[in-house]
């Protein structure tokens, strides 16, 4: 049982340790995008310009209509067409940070269920291993072959009423045809 309690610890630690470095990654990724957010501020920010620093000035002799439909148009679509790709990058990344913040959170959230687990198993085979130490004092003060010979009986017994279950179950079960 205590090899199987060691072998049931170290894949606790091996999966810990998988968690966290999937927690890492998601940690990395997010930390790629926040530069990219930061970006799309920049970009916003620019076209948020003082419209009279941005339109050009109208020309001695130009007509309202004239410079509305060469100068103020082009800019306008310019400016809207710029404001959706910005609106579309930001809801792409606005998705990309949701997903991986829940990513994330469940990569935490496993992580520290498996960080439980391994400090169930531990105390499980800090207590077998008192065990163990008790079955040895034992051992030791009564007589290996004693001992053994008791254990071999009680595994006999065992088997024995295992046995008896089992046919039990199959004369039930013929029974019950």
């Amino acid at each position: 049982e205590i090899r199987f309690l060691q072998e049931n610890l170290q894949e606790s630690r091996q999966e810990a340790e998988k968690a966290q470095k999937q927690a890492d990654k998601y940690q990395k990724r997010m930390n790629e995008l926040a530069p990219m957010v930061k970006n799309m501020e920049k970009l916003a920010a620019d076209f948020s310009v003082d419209p009279e620093q941005t339109l050009p000035e109208a020309a001695v002799m130009e007509s309202a209509k004239s410079y509305r439909e060469k100068k103020a148009k082009p800019l306008v679509k310019k400016i809207v067409q710029a404001m959706r790709s910005v609106y579309s990058a930001y809801l792409d990344i606005s998705n990309k940070f949701a997903k991986l913040q829940a990513a994330y959170n469940r990569e935490r959230s496993g992580n520290e269920r498996l960080t439980n687990r391994l400090e169930e198993v531990l105390e499980e085979n800090r207590e077998l291993r008192i065990v163990a130490a008790d079955f040895e004092h034992i051992k030791a003060v009564v007589g290996s072959e004693q001992v053994n010979a008791v254990i071999n009986r009680a595994k006999q017994q065992e088997r024995i009423e295992a046995e008896q279950k089992r046919a039990a179950r199959r004369k039930h079960n013929r029974d019950a045809r």
